[in-house]
């Protein structure tokens, strides 16, 4: 039983192909190439098309690992893998924009720089607007999240909720899934255990936790 969930787990990653991530590179390539094209970063003019290419890939190649890990069960699973590599992409861009501004300041003169921190503000107040609607998509989405698993089968709900706390810094203050968790009935740090020795204890949740997080994956729909 535990050999076909698990088999059934992993079939289903299965689905997320080579075209699919070919697909995905391409809806996200013109994003990054708008990214580039409007930092006006002086070191990037000339290559700003490779640039805006390695970006994408970087991103792709992310969230491909992070897809890889999330059918494993290691990490809560995609709800949607254009948004989380829009938001790989958009970080890798802004590291990488931050650090070729700190190698060419020192030679710009003070018209040219005033021009560039003009750039800078305006892309940066589009970048503080998608931070905050993403954040609000997050929060939506972490509210539906605990609703659905508070309505999961025992089994189910102990193996992710375990899978979850453990995983999760439970010292400092709540954070939004604890909140959410909280408001309809379930504490978090109630699942925080560490994995059992037996090993058909721990091939029973792993094959409960699998089936959780991909029922979870199915629900909740970006």
């Amino acid at each position: 039983m535990l050999a076909d969930a698990t088999s059934t787990h992993f079939d289903e990653c299965d689905m997320v192909h080579g075209q699919s991530w070919f697909d995905l590179y391409i809806w996200l390539l013109p994003l990054t190439e708008i990214w580039v094209r409007d930092a006006h970063v002086s070191s990037w003019y000339g290559q700003q098309k490779e640039i805006a290419e390695d970006i994408a890939h970087e991103a792709v190649l992310r969230t491909f690992r992070y897809h890889q890990r999330a059918c494993c069960g290691e990490l809560p699973p995609i709800g949607s893998l254009k948004a989380l590599s829009r938001v790989i992409a958009r970080n890798y861009f802004r590291d990488w924009r931050k650090k070729d501004w700190c190698l060419v300041r020192s030679t710009q003169d003070d018209n040219e720089q005033h021009c560039i921190d003009g750039s800078v503000l305006s892309l940066d107040v589009v970048d503080a607007a998608q931070i905050a609607l993403d954040h609000l998509m997050l929060d939506a989405i972490i509210v539906m999240v605990a609703r659905v698993v508070a309505r999961f089968p025992r089994g189910q709900k102990a193996a992710l909720l375990t899978d979850l706390a453990n995983m999760s810094d439970l010292d400092g203050e709540p954070t939004l899934l604890e909140q959410a968790l909280s408001d309809v009935g379930v504490h978090l740090r109630d699942y925080r255990r560490p994995r059992s020795e037996d090993p058909t204890i721990r091939g029973r949740d792993a094959a409960l936790r699998s089936i959780a997080y991909k029922r979870l994956r199915h629900e909740v729909i970006l």
